[in-house]
């Protein structure tokens, strides 16, 4: 296993706290603190997939709808996307949502 993804999620959770960097993998912070304290008892896999897909790329993702994002930014628009749907009678907003619900990001 690399220790790579795990620095990066180490600096993450140290800079904007393990409560904020769960919410912006998809995971619980309980998860995030059991990876960062070595005692999680599942593979890592799927969790280093997610921190190298979300904080590998100098901490941007990239949204086909909105360009480069932070992970906060990403993490916000997909939950506004996901509560409001298509009842929105807004272009852009029913654009953000049908991009958000392809996301492999975000499943």
């Amino acid at each position: 296993m690399s220790d790579f993804w795990l620095e990066i999620l180490r600096r993450q959770a140290e800079a904007n706290g393990r409560s904020t960097v769960a919410r912006e993998l998809g995971v619980s912070a309980s998860t995030i603190s059991l990876v960062l304290a070595d005692k999680y008892p599942a593979a890592t896999d799927s969790i280093e997939a997610r921190v190298m897909a979300i904080y590998g790329r100098d901490g941007l993702i990239h949204c086909p709808e909105l360009g480069e994002v932070t992970p906060a930014t990403c993490v916000a628009c997909w939950e506004r996307a996901h509560k409001i749907g298509v009842r929105c009678g807004n272009p852009a907003t029913i654009r953000l949502h049908k991009a958000c619900m392809k996301c492999d990001l975000r499943k």
